[in-house]
C-alpha cells in the first residue's frame, strides 16, 4: 500500500512539473497506474493508456485525448477535455465521466467532443459540460445517470442506452439526444412512472421535442427507443399526404421513430412541441407499412400542455411501425340537435350541433331553407315542403379542416287550413248586442281555439258570441291537427253604433216579424212612444230591448192600419231622436 501511494504522488508530481510546458501525451507503456481515494491528478495533454493497470479513485482530469488501448478502472472521477478513444475495455465501477471542453478551465483542444473507439463504452454516470456538441460512433451505454446539462449528445447513426430503470435517470437543463438515420436512445422501464426520451436536433433548425413513454405495468422490464427526424416525414418515404380520411394535417416540420424493443406491456405515449413555432396539433398519427402505405389516426388522443404543450396517446400497444408523427384530426362527424317531427309553416326552427361553437360550419337544407347566419354552430330552418326532409352539416375546424358529413332526418307534417265564416255575413254593419254566429270551414283540424277580440275565448268549433259594445275586432281562430300542427287565420269585425227602425211589422205569430223591433247599438238615452191615427197611445218603452207585440196598452190585438211613433235617442256622441209612421199588417 505504501508502494501505491507512493506511485501516486510521483505521477502528482510529474504532472504538476509539467504543466506549464507545451501539451503532450501521458503514454503508460505498461506501467502500473494507481490514483488513490482523494488524489487530484490533472494531465495538461493527452492520455494514452497502454496496459491493465490504470486504476482511479481520485479525480483525473485529461486536457487532450484520453485514449485506451489496456485497462481503465476504478470508482473515480474522470474529466476529458478532448476526445475519449476507447480500443481497450473500461470498467466503470461507479465512477463519473465528465466530457469538459469548457473555455478557461480545461485547455478545450477541441470545439466537439467525441466519445469514440474501437471498443464500446459502458459509462456508470455521464455527465456533458463545456461547450459544443458531444458525439458517440458506437452503441454506447449510462448504467447509471445521464447529465446532458445543456450539452446536445449527438449519436448519429448509433444507440445510446440508459439502462438504469429509475425514471429520472436522465437529467437536463436544456440539453438534448440528437441522432441520424439509424440512430436511437433507448432506456430500460420497470416502473409504472412516465420516462423522458429529450430528443430533439440542431440540423437545420434547433428544436427539442422530446417524447414521453408511461409503461403501465409495474415491475415489468421492457426496453423502448426513440429517435428525432428534424425534416418532413416524406424525405423517408413516409408521404405527409397520404393519410386515412380522419385526418387532415400530419405535421411536415418533422417526425419521431419510437419502437420497444423488447416487453409486452401497454404504455402511454406523449409527444411533446413547440406551440408557438409548430402550431396546435390535436392527435398523433402512426405510419401504416401494409398495402395502405399511409398515416393512420391512432385516436382517441388528449390535449396537454405542461410542461410543454404535447399529445398523449394512452394504452398504445402497436408496435409493428416505427414512424409517428403529430396530426390536427380532421372534425369527428358533428350530431344534428332540433325536432325531428315539425309542421310546414313561415316560422323558423332552430337547429344546432354539439360541435365547437366557435368553429365554422357548412350546412346544407332539403325540404326548407336556412334563414340568417348559414354558417355559426346553430341555425334557424324554415321548413316549407310536406315530407322527409333533411339537414346536413360538416365541421369546418382551425386549419380549414372539414369533418365528415353528418345527416339528420325530419318529418315535415302538413299543418291545417284554418277558415271561418261570419253571420251575419255583413260583418261590417253589426250592432252590439247582435248575437253572431262564428262557422267553423276549417281542414284538417281537431282542435278549435277562438279569441274574439274582446278578452272571451272559445274552444267550440262553431260558437255564438254577442259584441256589447261598438268597436273594430279582431276575430282569430287557432286550429290544431293530429299531430298537433297548428293553423291560424283572422278577421275583422266592425260593431257599429247606430239605429235601425223598420216601417212595417206582421205580428201574426208566424214567427217571422212579429214585433216592431227598432235595432240599435251604442245608446245611452231612449224613449219610444207610438199613437194610432187619432193619437192614442198604443206602446210606450224606456229600453231598446222592450220590442211592440201589435197590442193596446190593455193587451187587445191592435188593428191593421198604419201608426205614427215618436223616439228620443242618443249615444254618447250623437243624438238619434227622431219620428215617423210604421205599418202593421196582421193579414
Amino acid at each position: 500500500m505504501v508502494r501505491i501511494i507512493r506511485y501516486s504522488f510521483l505521477l502528482i508530481f510529474v504532472c504538476l512539473s509539467l504543466f506549464a510546458r507545451s501539451q503532450f501525451t501521458m503514454t503508460t507503456s505498461g506501467a502500473k497506474v494507481y490514483f488513490a481515494q482523494g488524489s487530484v491528478v490533472w494531465v495538461n495533454g493527452g492520455v494514452n493508456n497502454i496496459g491493465d493497470s490504470l486504476y482511479n479513485l481520485g479525480d483525473f482530469t485529461v486536457a487532450g485525448d484520453f485514449q485506451n488501448d489496456g485497462l481503465v478502472s476504478g470508482n473515480g472521477i474522470y474529466r476529458i477535455g478532448a476526445n475519449w478513444i476507447n480500443n481497450g475495455r473500461f470498467s466503470c465501477g461507479t465512477s463519473t465521466f465528465i466530457m469538459d471542453n469548457t473555455p478557461g478551465g480545461l485547455s478545450a483542444i477541441v470545439p466537439n467532443q467525441l466519445i469514440e473507439g474501437s471498443k464500446t463504452t459502458a459509462f456508470y454516470n455521464l455527465t456533458l459540460v463545456g461547450v459544443g456538441k458531444k458525439s458517440i460512433t458506437l452503441d454506447d451505454t449510462v448504467t447509471h445517470f445521464l447529465d446532458l446539462t445543456d450539452r446536445e449528445l449527438a449519436t448519429g447513426h448509433h444507440i445510446l442506452l440508459v439502462s438504469n430503470t429509475d425514471p429520472l435517470a436522465i437529467n437536463r437543463t436544456s440539453g438534448f439526444v440528437s441522432n441520424l438515420s439509424n440512430g436511437w436512445l433507448r432506456r430500460t422501464t420497470s416502473i409504472n412512472s412516465p420516462y423522458l426520451f429529450p430528443v430533439g436536433s440542431s440540423i437545420s433548425l434547433l428544436r427539442y421535442r422530446p417524447v414521453e413513454i408511461t409503461t403501465t405495468i409495474e415491475d415489468s422490464i421492457s426496453q423502448y427507443e426513440v429517435g428525432f427526424f428534424n425534416y418532413t416525414a416524406s424525405a423517408d418515404g413516409f408521404n405527409v399526404h397520404q393519410k386515412d380520411n380522419t385526418i387532415c394535417i400530419v405535421d411536415s416540420l418533422y417526425y419521431h421513430k419510437i419502437n420497444r424493443v423488447f416487453g409486452k406491456d401497454t404504455v402511454d405515449i406523449t409527444m411533446y412541441y413547440d406551440h408557438f413555432t409548430d402550431g396546435s396539433w390535436n392527435g398523433m398519427a402512426n405510419w401504416d407499412l401494409s398495402n395502405t402505405q399511409k398515416w393512420g389516426n391512432m385516436a382517441p388522443a388528449s390535449q396537454l400542455y405542461n410542461p410543454m404543450w404535447g399529445v398523449k396517446r394512452t394504452n398504445w400497444f402497436t408496435w409493428t411501425n416505427l414512424p409517428y408523427a403529430l396530426i390536427t384530426k380532421s372534425p369527428d362527424p358533428v350530431q344534428i340537435i332540433g325536432p325531428a317531427e315539425v309542421c310546414v309553416s313561415i316560422n323558423p326552427i332552430t337547429y344546432t350541433t354539439s360541435g365547437n361553437p366557435n368553429d365554422h360550419y357548412i350546412w346544407s337544407v332539403h325540404g326548407g331553407y336556412i334563414v340568417g347566419d348559414p354558417t355559426g354552430s346553430t341555425i334557424q330552418i324554415v321548413w316549407d315542403s310536406v315530407g322527409v326532409g333533411t339537414v346536413n352539416a360538416q365541421e369546418i375546424s382551425a386549419g380549414d379542416c372539414i369533418g365528415m358529413m353528418a345527416s339528420y332526418n325530419v318529418t315535415v307534417d302538413p299543418s291545417p287550413y284554418a277558415n271561418f265564416q261570419i253571420l251575419p255575413s255583413d260583418t261590417m254593419h253589426i250592432f252590439a248586442l247582435d248575437l253572431i254566429h262564428f262557422v267553423d270551414l276549417s281542414q284538417s283540424a281537431v282542435q278549435w281555439s277562438w279569441d274574439f277580440g274582446d278578452g272571451s275565448p272559445s274552444s267550440q268549433q262553431n260558437p255564438y258570441h254577442i259584441y256589447e259594445q261598438p268597436g273594430l275586432y279582431t276575430v282569430c281562430l287557432t286550429v290544431s291537427s293530429a299531430n298537433d300542427c297548428i293553423g291560424d287565420t283572422c278577421k275583422i269585425i266592425d260593431v257599429i253604433e247606430g239605429i235601425e227602425i223598420p216601417n212595417v211589422f206582421t205580428p201574426n205569430g208566424d214567427g217571422f216579424n212579429d214585433v216592431f223591433d227598432i235595432h240599435s247599438s251604442g245608446l245611452t238615452d231612449f224613449h219610444l212612444q207610438i199613437f194610432n191615427r187619432w193619437g192614442v197611445l198604443m206602446f210606450e218603452s224606456e229600453s231598446p230591448f222592450v220590442k211592440w207585440d201589435g197590442k193596446t196598452l190593455s193587451g187587445v190585438d191592435a188593428s191593421d192600419g198604419t201608426y205614427y211613433y215618436v223616439l228620443v235617442a242618443k249615444s254618447n256622441d250623437k243624438d238619434y231622436s227622431t219620428h215617423g209612421f210604421l205599418t202593421l199588417l196582421r193579414h
